[in-house]
């Protein structure tokens, strides 16, 4: 028998929306209301993470001089590397892919700087408390679990946004220009930036996307 949650979206409207959720890159000029922004960040802090550490944060851009410095950054870092490729032999291959850097962060109302905290590792401080090598044991860095668990807020964010009528790309090239993103965002260390999302109303929504079947990623273990 399956309980259901109060509130809870059927299976098959779940699956909808998850289905219909576009990566947007193109948006219109229109404002995003502070209100909603704040429903995306209330959404992404929704998601589970290691012990509950929580070890998130969330820098939101609407200020158009600090957006116009971040999406200048980017570009000016990766017309640095277009500059180095173009002079290779792979320079039809990279052909214009660079100006998805930051081209979307230049057309978007807000954008949305992801950071995460790197934890104790916990875990080999307790074996080496009990006299052992924790490089005997296959164990995962400190940070894997701290990573799963923005991956999954940062699902959780975007697909508020869908619901809410927004386009969003959670972008890893703006890593290109990761120092002078994290000082535009006051973001130190033992913080750093994981990305960066565009977010706005879409001016196009793209078409969808080839996907794989579940039959090309599952195996199942099953009895029998």
């Amino acid at each position: 028998m399956t309980l259901a949650m109060p509130g809870a979206v059927t299976p098959e409207a779940m699956l909808a929306h998850l289905g219909s959720r576009r990566s947007v890159r193109a948006f219109t000029p229109a404002a995003v209301a502070r209100d909603v922004l704040e429903r995306l960040v209330a959404a992404a802090i929704t998601a589970p993470s290691a012990g509950n550490r929580q070890l998130w944060r969330f820098v939101v851009v609407t200020r158009p001089a600090t957006r116009a410095q971040i999406a200048g950054a980017v570009r000016a870092a990766t017309e640095a590397i277009d500059g180095a490729v173009r002079r290779g032999p792979h320079a039809n291959e990279w052909g214009s892919y660079g100006d998805q850097f930051w081209q979307p962060l230049a057309a978007a109302a807000a954008i949305i700087v992801p950071a995460v905290r790197e934890p104790p590792d916990l875990l080999a401080g307790l074996l080496r408390s009990a006299g052992a090598d924790p490089a005997r044991f296959q164990l995962p860095s400190a940070m894997q679990p701290e990573r799963c668990a923005l991956g999954g807020a940062v699902m959780a964010l975007l697909l508020q946004a869908h619901a809410e009528g927004l386009g969003a790309a959670w972008m890893a090239g703006p890593m290109v220009a990761r120092a002078e993103l994290e000082a535009a965002c006051g973001i130190a260390a033992p913080w750093q930036m994981a990305g960066a999302i565009a977010v706005g109303y879409p001016a196009t929504v793209p078409a969808a996307p080839s996907r794989k079947s579940p039959d090309d990623v599952v195996t199942w273990l099953e009895e029998g």
